[in-house]
């Protein structure tokens, strides 16, 4: 073939091609069509390089003609053989010690589960460095006497619960400001603030000055997360001294929203906030969060890996060697990390772009219809590419080509089946969309803040308080919403009780108008009424749901008719 390949060949090739068709037998005229209705004269290099002009930037096309390459293409076999996992050696998933509970009932609650977590350490850390940056900022120069700032007193532990509770409530019911909390006009009105002994501005000056670190220490200038990694460093060291995740882990990345000026501000038009900061999670499939790491624009790689992949090995450095699955995106996934992961006892399955290097090239560019599917496979590594609406590209360290059923059928009744590969990928990959959507919807933060304190928020009330609820759940064996196990936390943080409005309303009213006394006969028949006492009781520790609490609460003939609640004795006493 000459060294061009004009436009004016190829017409002729194709006309030599329809003169031979009319003589061809019917079976290899089929044959024929199917070959030349695929042909593609994009993928085609020699056609590329008809125009005359210089391809030498085309990686595809130097890859043809590269030994190296073509040696390497050699080692991928068309026997695909079914591979198993690495064999698992580590601990099962579940809490290394017992959680302590602060109270005598010896019934574990939802804020037990979070101050094991955000513990005495960690508030000790925010207590010391926000007075530590109060004081320096009344140090650097005169403060005004109508300033918050020239009331100024230390936080203590105490007062630094009620902030996080208070911010963590906000989170809850929102208001456009954190000053209509406090507001007493009708259309913000909220009881509880003006009950906690805190107010607005006390409140909004320890936000101004909630700190992580001490500003004056000598730091390293390459360090862009020195203002919160002492925080992030001590909040991953207690989730991991607690708790250990099974044997299949997912990498992925989420993004808290910031909109100012950052250097290392990212935008990804994929995410639902296009704008902000880039955080790598290491996550369960049920979406608990066991590392993170944030992405700053710096950071070495670790021998051949490129950067992604040196991220996946970082976050899960100390669980490798124990016979992990670790589940990835296409951002992450490659051959030198599954060689890497596999030398560490440890899988890797995930999709795969089609730009990487080292696939087989037939895989690569293969065209299939719907349903048609390809491997490859080399030692320990099986490429398989399969069309369902579109190609999907994967790579696996424990699976073959099998398919299996799914158990659905489609429209026309038939059974629908998928590569095994690609169905354990589906039902895992959720975890990183389980964290990042619970971790949405009641997290505190504002648009004003500073960016810094956006990850604390994110850390302490999205990543921490989603942890918590899931290892509640896991040991008391149930199946708690984040609404109320937040509403749990906010409610023993802030040392509320629960109350109906009728009982605020009348608590200073003369008891004696209170009295219990049995409910009417109805035809004959005695009343009975679930005890509202026993019921809040049981909902308030979060043990059970609604639907629990009201079969467990004591069923009573008795009620107090200025309450309009049903009671037994003991409740109401203790109420009134």
């Amino acid at each position: 073939m000459s060294a061009t390949y004009s436009e004016e060949n190829l017409i002729e090739n194709v006309r030599a091609h329809i003169s031979l068709y009319d003589i061809f037998s019917e079976d290899y005229r089929d044959q024929f069509d199917t070959e030349f209705e695929n042909y593609d004269s994009d993928s085609d290099p020699e056609y590329l390089m008809s125009d005359g002009e210089s391809d030498s930037n085309d990686e595809e096309v130097v890859a043809h003609g590269d030994p190296a390459i073509d040696f390497l293409e050699e080692d991928w076999s068309n026997t695909v053989l079914n591979l198993g996992r690495v064999d698992f050696t580590g601990k099962s998933a579940g809490l290394l010690h017992e959680i302590e509970i602060e109270d005598s009932t010896n019934i574990l609650k939802p804020i037990d589960v979070f101050f094991s977590i955000i513990d005495n350490d960690i508030l000790l850390l925010m207590c010391n460095e926000t007075n530590r940056y109060a004081h320096q900022r009344l140090n650097n120069g005169p403060v005004r006497r109508s300033s918050r700032m020239s009331r100024w007193k230390d936080v203590d532990i105490d007062e630094m619960k009620k902030f996080l509770g208070v911010l963590m409530f906000s989170g809850v019911v929102v208001f456009p400001t954190y000053e209509s909390y406090w507001k007493k006009d009708s259309l913000y009105y909220h009881e509880l603030f003006h009950k906690i002994g805190m107010s607005y501005n006390r409140f909004i000056i320890i936000l101004k000055c909630w700190h992580f670190v001490d500003n004056n220490i000598a730091r390293d200038n390459t360090n862009r997360l020195y203002k919160i990694k002492p925080l992030m460093d001590m909040i991953f060291q207690k989730t991991q001294n607690l708790y250990t995740p099974g044997d299949t882990l997912v990498v992925d990345e989420s993004m808290i929203a910031f909109r100012g000026r950052l250097l290392f501000r990212q935008y990804n038009p994929s995410k639902s906030h296009k704008y902000g900061i880039k955080m790598y999670k290491l996550c369960t499939p049920e979406g608990f969060t066991w590392a993170s790491s944030i992405y700053c624009g710096t950071g070495p790689t670790l021998g051949t890996l490129d950067k992604p992949g040196t991220v996946v090995v970082n976050l899960a450095d100390s669980l490798l060697d124990e016979g992990r699955l670790i589940i990835t995106d296409n951002f992450y996934t490659s051959v030198p990390l599954a060689e890497y992961l596999y030398g560490r006892k440890t899988d890797l399955c995930g999709t795969l772009r089609k730009n990487r290097k080292w696939l087989p090239v037939d895989v690569k560019e293969k065209k299939m219809k719907k349903g048609q599917f390809i491997a490859r496979q080399k030692e320990f590594i099986t490429i398989l590419k399969w069309n369902d609406k579109r190609d999907v590209l994967m790579l696996s360290t424990c699976h073959g080509d099998q398919f299996q059923n799914t158990g659905k059928t489609d429209r026309k009744g038939n059974t629908i089946i998928k590569p095994k590969m690609i169905l354990d990928y589906n039902n895992t990959k959720q975890g990183i969309d389980v964290s990042d959507q619970l971790s949405s919807y009641y997290n505190p933060q504002r648009k004003s803040l500073v960016w810094y304190k956006k990850v604390a928020m994110e850390l302490l009330f999205g990543i921490t308080v989603v942890n918590s609820m899931i290892i509640f759940n896991k040991q008391v064996n149930k199946k708690l919403t984040l609404l109320s196990f937040t509403e749990s936390l906010s409610r023993s943080i802030l040392c509320t009780e629960v109350t109906d409005k009728s009982e605020s309303v009348n608590i200073q009213k003369n008891i004696s108008m209170h009295f219990l006394e049995q409910f009417d006969r109805q035809n004959g028949k005695i009343q009975r009424k679930r005890c509202h006492g026993c019921y809040s009781s049981l909902r308030e520790d979060g043990q059970l749901s609604a639907e629990e609490a009201g079969k467990k609460a004591k069923k009573v003939n008795t009620h107090c008719k200025v309450c309009g609640h049903a009671y037994c004795l003991i409740c109401y006493n203790k109420i009134h």
